[in-house]
């Protein structure tokens, strides 16, 4: 899951400012991550890159985000706790990764079909950016690399790009679709199967659709 919660400061593209204008939304959607490695250093073995990690799609409401690691197999170059060293087949196992973010958004829209109803628009192409905190979760479920349901939380700057668009439904409630990009690097110090301290670190890429019910007075 993956959403911020908003402090927002708006403009317009017009010469009719918007600042007066207040929004509360709800919303949810689909949130999917692109693959990525997985950079281990481990107090025992060394180093370890984990190739092509995949991420299971999460569900985005609300202000919190959440995602999954799958049970899959990886190759891994490097040392592999209770393991060797060098380029192998492994299996990675699975992990609950979970985030919540807060964030304070520029917004920039266009107010097109404005009315004395409707001096903001009827209907609102937007873009928006801002710059989160990411409060990170990872915690082992089954894996046998590392032990399991012994994970570490983590707290990181990131940064988020995204476009949408609002459109009158009833007097003051608007409807709205969104796209979001996020981007954050965690990083976690988590035990591996032999009780030895490990950073377990990986970029989070994620793509977000999301539909949602917004009020605005």
């Amino acid at each position: 899951m993956r959403t911020a919660l908003l402090a927002v400061a708006c403009l317009a593209l017009t010469a009719q400012p918007c600042a007066a204008e207040w929004f509360a939304d709800i919303y949810a959607g689909a949130s999917l991550t692109d693959k990525h490695n997985v950079k281990v250093v481990d107090q025992m073995s060394g180093h370890a890159t984990y190739h092509g990690i995949e991420f299971d799609t999460g569900l985005a409401y609300g202000g919190r985000f959440g995602r999954y690691f799958g049970p899959q197999t990886v190759r891994v170059d490097g040392c592999v706790p209770s393991g060797g060293c060098g380029t192998n087949k492994i299996g990675f196992g699975s992990y609950d990764l979970g985030s919540q973010a807060v964030s304070l958004d520029l917004f920039l829209r266009l107010p097109l079909m404005r009315s004395e109803d409707a001096p903001g628009g009827r209907i609102q192409p937007y873009i928006l950016g801002g710059a989160p905190v990411f409060i990170t979760t990872l915690t082992p479920r089954t894996t046998r690399l590392f032990r399991n349901a012994d994970g570490d939380t983590d707290i990181t700057w990131g940064y988020k790009g995204g476009a949408g668009l609002a459109v009158y439904v009833y007097k003051n409630l608007m409807v709205f679709g969104e796209y979001r990009y996020t981007h954050t690097e965690p990083e976690f110090r988590i035990r591996d199967s032999a009780a030895a301290r490990a950073t377990f670190k990986t970029e989070l890429d994620s793509h977000t659709g999301l539909v949602g019910l917004g009020a605005r007075w």
